[in-house]
């Protein structure tokens, strides 16, 4: 595949890094200040927001898209189970898990405190966006008390969208006495190309 990324350090793009290095897929880097919004990026993407990945000749974006794209194409790969089976349908769920129960509640905190101007922030749902990626968080630490990865217990792309996820909480410090889900972040961070941010 011909890939070019358009991406930005540890945001969501590092996704779509990481899996292009597992996958062992070579690609062309477009990082650079003021990327995001720019026409560039709108004419690929509507909202102008990164990542979007060109891949042969066609914008594909949205990180998770991308990763199970990239995924399924890896050449002798197994990045991710295989359409239709059993495992395929938990790496849906646990993606649409971490997307809908998780970050949608870190990103509107993101939103109302960094992203929007300052006159049309809101943060009166900073505690409650906290309280719900918390609850969602707990019952995912659950799950990763008991194996080591979320499908077919071994490492797969899976884990690279939803680890996102839960290493952005963590740099929120919404992580505490969830050991599950530290352990699963030390296992992913150990992983010699993991991009995600430690600090």
């Amino acid at each position: 595949m011909d890939i070019t990324l358009y991406e930005s350090g540890a945001s969501r793009s590092a996704r779509c890094r990481w899996t292009l290095l597992e996958a062992g897929i070579s690609f062309e880097s477009v990082a650079r200040p003021n990327l995001a919004r720019s026409d560039e990026v709108k004419a690929l993407r509507p909202l102008g927001k990164l990542p979007v990945a060109i891949i042969d000749g066609r914008a594909l974006f949205e990180s998770a898209a991308i990763c199970t794209y990239i995924a399924d194409h890896a050449p002798g790969i197994d990045l991710i189970a295989k359409p239709g089976s059993w495992a395929r349908g938990q790496h849906d769920q646990w993606t649409s898990f971490a997307l809908t129960e998780m970050e949608a509640w870190l990103w509107n905190t993101a939103v109302n405190t960094f992203v929007l101007p300052e006159e049309q922030r809101v943060d009166a749902g900073f505690e409650q966006n906290a309280m719900m990626y918390g609850r969602s968080a707990s019952g995912l630490n659950d799950v990763l008390l008991g194996q080591d990865f979320l499908v077919e217990n071994r490492f797969t792309v899976t884990d690279i969208i939803v680890g996102w996820t839960v290493n952005w909480g963590r740099r929120q410090g919404l992580l505490d006495g969830l050991s599950g889900l530290q352990a699963y972040l030390e296992r992913l961070f150990e992983r010699p190309l993991c991009p995600f941010a430690k600090d």
